[in-house]
């Protein structure tokens, strides 16, 4: 399947001072088939080390980690011959070898290799070590996640083109085709269901049955219970597999705020107990903590509560797998009698992360005021509501609008078409929010010139001093 960070090493790869790349992510979500793919297509030769299903590779870090002693002996042990500037390592579940780790730096200096590091667990296991040579501000790194929904529609064969011009129709606010926008609608509930898990889009796409699809997601869930045993003591493992439990529950409040006592019905219990066991799910890229923000004004992260916040899974087909007394067909067919509201919520949320924004959600204290995620975009505030059951009004966002606060615009997310309020707020179908524009960091204009700076200098000098 084509994924689009395939594109993103290849601009890493072109970038003439691009550093060793460390590919993060969840496990299960084609970080080693991506980075093959793009050795065996990209470079005249390469090596693969795995660190969890070959530990005995580790003893090959032993010992100095400059580049002249160790890719000898990495070419030798693989039997790869390695050429400057056409070949490529790579080192994965490097977490399991924190001096692999550590040779990050040495070898980002040398500049002659280009190395892929992929971790799933690096947040986790490879936490600050004084002894340990940190190669942070020597590498690159890049976030992956499940699919999006447009690399599942590549999945599904639908042409590019469609999409490039649905997308055009998103970000230009402007009505897309009915017929399309009913097939996309289709295709997205069908999505949320699946989830980007490339396993479970595959055997979709080639048998488009969802029971064989759903013995993969309970392989994959059962896969992902086990590593919490990793890098975790027992006791750590029953905790955080509680905590992941509970979040299908916690999401299914009318108010979705994680609350600590209820991951195993213990009173009184909190942070202290719990809060570990969350780190390790957002570290291994599990989970996404959504924060309040005390008020929607830039920039959000200051106003950002700490202690209040909820919790989503990363991949929606985990999250409807999770929910045992959820009809994945109804979700799928969007049923009209059923409150899909978290279900919905947790889909957009995943969008917005895959587009590389970091949404936070608007409760005012002692009010009834609440939006459902907030982001910075463009320097500007989003405001969005989701929409997904019966029930389509939107007050708390309307209240926030019609406050003409220059730099906000409001969004409601909802079954139907592209269309624009009287006061401004901007009605999405319920893909839209997939098909945004990726963030970006913007250039900063150059400053002056110096010669220009120094040429102003010395004429303003030679006019106080009266020179001819």
């Amino acid at each position: 399947m084509e994924r689009k960070i395939t594109r993103r090493m290849e601009e890493w790869k072109d970038d003439p001072d691009h550093k060793p790349l460390i590919l993060t992510g969840c496990r299960q979500i084609g970080k080693t088939y991506s980075a093959l793919e793009f050795a065996r297509t990209h470079y005249r030769s390469h090596i693969y080390i795995n660190f969890e299903t070959n530990p005995e590779k580790k003893q090959l870090f032993d010992g100095s980690l400059e580049y002249d002693d160790l890719i000898p002996k990495l070419s030798f042990s693989e039997k790869v011959g390695l050429i400057e500037g056409e070949s490529v390592i790579i080192l994965d579940e490097i977490q399991d070898c924190p001096n692999a780790y550590s040779a990050l730096k040495p070898l980002s200096l040398s500049g002659k290799i280009d190395i892929i590091a992929l971790g799933s667990f690096l947040g986790v296991n490879l936490d600050d070590n004084s002894e340990r040579i940190s190669p942070l501000g020597y590498v690159n790194i890049e976030r992956m996640y499940p699919l999006d929904f447009e690399e599942y529609l590549w999945a599904m064969g639908i042409d590019k083109e469609l999409i490039g011009m649905i997308e055009k129709n998103i970000r230009d606010h402007t009505a897309v085709d009915e017929y399309f926008n009913r097939v996309l609608i289709d295709h997205y509930r069908r999505f949320i269901v699946i989830g980007g898990m490339p396993e479970a889009v595959r055997i979709y796409s080639e048998t488009k049955d969802y029971t064989k699809v759903s013995k993969a997601l309970d392989e994959i869930v059962t896969i992902l219970k086990k590593d919490t045993g990793r890098y975790s003591t027992k006791t750590g493992r029953t905790k955080i597999n509680a905590c992941m439990d509970s979040i299908p529950a916690q999401l299914s409040r009318e108010k979705k705020e994680f609350t600590y006592s209820l991951i195993e019905k213990r009173k009184n219990v909190g942070k202290k107990v719990y809060g570990s066991s969350l780190d390790w799910l957002e570290n291994a890229g599990l989970i996404y903590r959504c924060h309040n923000v005390t008020e929607p004004v830039l920039p959000l992260s200051e106003r950002m509560d700490e202690d209040s916040f909820k919790v989503y899974m990363t991949d929606t087909g985990i999250l409807i797998h999770l929910m045992e007394d959820v009809d994945p067909a109804a979700v799928a067919i969007g049923d009209p009698y059923i409150n899909h509201g978290a279900i919905m919520e947790n889909a957009i949320l995943s969008d917005i992360l895959k587009k590389g924004y970091r949404p936070f959600y608007y409760s005012k204290r002692n009010s009834t005021l609440e939006i459902d995620f907030v982001l910075s975009r463009n320097n500007r505030i989003d405001l969005i509501e989701v929409k997904s059951g019966m029930n389509k009004r939107a007050k708390s966002l309307k209240t926030l609008i019609e406050q003409k606060i220059d730099n906000r615009d409001g969004f409601k997310v909802m079954i139907g078409n592209v269309l624009t309020e009287d006061n401004g707020i901007v009605h999405l179908p319920l893909y839209a929010l997939s098909m945004i524009e990726p963030r970006k960091v913007e250039n900063i204009p150059p400053a002056l010139d110096p010669e220009e700076i120094n040429r102003i200098f010395r004429e303003s000098r030679k006019d106080r001093n009266g020179d001819p």
